[in-house]
């Protein structure tokens, strides 16, 4: 019986770990990802700058940036929508 019980409480610790460690992912990936933006709309910006053909590429940059950074925003709130859609447990 006390076996049963060490096993539930372990199995429970380890959901609590998971579900931190998704948090604390979460967190440190936003982070990151904001600098990574910022820079690659420098970085675009400096392509606009010489015109032509790095203008063309530019404006692509900035329209990945743009989608990127939106997904990365809404990523949150649209895993659990779509886990809910298939019948999976809320968050």
């Amino acid at each position: 019986m006390n076996f049963l019980k060490l096993k539930l409480m372990t199995g429970a610790n380890v959901w609590n770990q998971v579900n931190n460690g998704a948090n604390y992912t979460t967190t440190n990936m936003t982070s990151t990802a904001r600098y990574i933006g910022i820079a690659v709309i420098v970085v675009a910006g400096t392509f606009w700058m010489f015109g032509g053909q790095a203008a063309q590429k530019a404006k692509g940059m900035l329209v990945a940036a743009l989608i990127g950074g939106s997904i990365l925003l809404l990523a949150p709130q649209i895993v659990p929508t779509i886990w809910q859609m298939f019948g999976g447990a809320t968050f």
